[in-house]
């Protein structure tokens, strides 16, 4: 992979030189970024196209800046070639939900989604009457909302996928389902794809999967999912409408390590963060800075939580997050209906915000945190929890006392007990011209561990946790070397939440 990566980056710079402008700008002049290409432009707006005994081609190359390309089947980058896209690129597919007739990227390469603020690019499905897209009218209703109908079914990677790398991109409708080519992911034809899975080679050097900046929007099951062997920046997105009736917006399953920072999720299904391994082997991923809002209700199946969860020899740094109107808060599982106990040893959390808008302390709608599992308040949280007795098995058999007068976080534009009102809490559209920013107000703003910070701002270490000590807070593992496996990787800041006070950390609008 390292090789890979070198000649991806000896091809961008290349490109670069081959576009860059001589002229001094001494006078003023606004010189613009060159655009980078791999490899040959693509000209053809319709994709894969198809060899002479009508066999699709793989694709590789560079998605030009300003074009659309239609996608009407599976199209597949082979091992050591790579899919670039310029900024403003606009990718429709021609997807039904169907089995044979959703398609996927199918990628045992590199794919490099090159967006920016100025110039985002969009994967979605093409609107057809057959396949109408959602609106602000489907509040909540799985049955008919499009955002849930699979439309095509996403990047599958391969095990020898090295990279994937989606950048200020809009990514929607996925969760179609599998076909003749499930076996490849473990599953089986018919099962819903998540819309991003890396699954890399164990005895290959990790894979990196980089999602920074984007907006993934509506799925039928877990977003990005189920993703093994790889190293990771996940980095203010914006993620919503996913999962119908189960899913995570990130589920990291086994064998990762990274850093999940500065996302808003609003109305997954389940939770909208979630980590684990396997027995035996370790996932540790920093998970700081995060908003969720709405998430966890449409996931009926008890012990699933419902906002931010590890499990099964999972760990890490869990600070800085703020979770409004969720099912259930930050959970450090003992025992799920599916997972294990996660790694204790390797966890450290505190300086999160937990916020219930609905229910009482006897018939609540909502908690700030399980009873009888790991998890317990911490000398710097911000929640209604009073810690009990630590049982036989170490878990805490506490009480939820529900104040929905207490821990508002205060967004700028969007009140959180308003919203939480009769059944508003399980609405999945976020309104338009939300701010979640903090207001001046906020018991979130200065509550936050960040570097140079002191006493309960100090950023926290775990001298007892070999893995936590190891990789570190935030991780190091990617970083921002301008190669094509780039990561821009933001900092915890003294303020809770993915949009603080100081307006760094998510740049989306609403």
């Amino acid at each position: 992979m390292k090789k890979e990566l070198a000649r991806l980056g000896f091809l961008m710079m290349a490109s670069a030189a081959l576009y860059s402008c001589s002229k001094s700008n001494n006078d003023g002049a606004n010189i613009s970024k060159p655009l980078t290409v791999i490899g040959q432009p693509i000209s053809s707006e319709t994709l894969p196209v198809k060899d002479g005994s009508g066999n699709p081609i793989p694709l590789k190359g560079t998605m030009l800046a300003g074009k659309t390309y239609h996608i009407t089947g599976d199209v597949s980058i082979n091992a050591g070639d790579t899919l670039y896209l310029q900024p403003g690129v606009t990718v429709l597919v021609h997807g039904d939900g169907k089995e044979g007739s959703s398609p996927m990227f199918l990628v045992n390469g590199v794919i490099i989604s090159d967006g920016t603020e100025e110039q985002p690019n969009t994967f979605t499905v093409l609107e057809t009457p057959a396949t109408p897209k959602s609106n602000s009218s489907y509040q909540n209703d799985v049955a008919n909302d499009p955002a849930y109908k699979g439309y095509w079914s996403g990047f599958q990677g391969t095990k020898t996928c090295s990279l994937m790398a989606f950048r200020w991109t809009h990514i929607e409708y996925t969760g179609g389902p599998y076909g003749a080519n499930a076996s490849l992911f473990g599953a089986q034809p018919g099962d819903a794809t998540p819309t991003i899975y890396m699954n890399v080679d164990p005895a290959a050097p990790y894979g990196k999967l980089i999602v920074e900046d984007s907006w993934l929007f509506g799925s039928l099951d877990d977003c990005i999912g189920k993703c093994q062997h790889v190293y990771v920046s996940l980095m203010r997105n914006t993620l919503a409408k996913l999962g119908a009736t189960g899913g995570e917006g990130i589920n990291l399953k086994n064998d990762v390590y990274g850093d999940i920072a500065y996302n808003f999720c609003y109305g997954i299904a389940t939770n909208g963060l979630k980590t684990a391994g396997i027995d035996g082997s370790s996932t540790i991923v920093n998970i700081y800075n995060n908003t969720l809002v709405n998430c966890g209700f449409r996931q009926k199946k008890a012990t699933r939580n419902g906002s931010i969860n590890t499990e099964t020899n999972a760990g890490g740094y869990v600070y800085n997050n703020i979770i409004v109107n969720c099912k259930q808060g930050l959970r450090i599982s003992f025992l799920s209906e599916k997972g294990r106990p996660s790694d204790t040893l390797n966890t450290s959390y505190n300086n999160n915000l937990t916020y219930v808008g609905a229910g009482t302390t006897a018939t609540p709608v909502m908690l700030y945190i399980e009873p009888r599992q790991f998890t317990v308040k911490q000398s710097n949280d911000i929640n209604g929890y009073v810690n009990g007795a630590t049982l036989a098995n170490l878990t805490n058999d506490g009480t939820n006392e529900i104040a929905t007068d207490k821990y508002n976080p205060f967004f700028k534009n969007y009140d959180a007990l308003a919203n939480a009102g009769g059944t508003k809490y399980l609405n999945s559209v976020i309104p338009a011209g939300a701010d979640f920013h903090l207001a001046a107000n906020s018991p979130a703003i200065n509550a936050g561990v960040y570097k140079g910070g002191s006493g309960k701002n100090a950023m926290p270490a775990k001298a007892t946790a070999p893995l936590l000590t190891r990789y570190g807070f935030p991780m190091s593992l990617l970083s921002d070397n301008g190669r094509a496996d780039a990561a821009k990787i933001s900092l915890p800041n003294k303020d809770l939440g993915a949009f603080p006070s100081d307006g760094t950390g998510n740049k989306h609008t609403y």
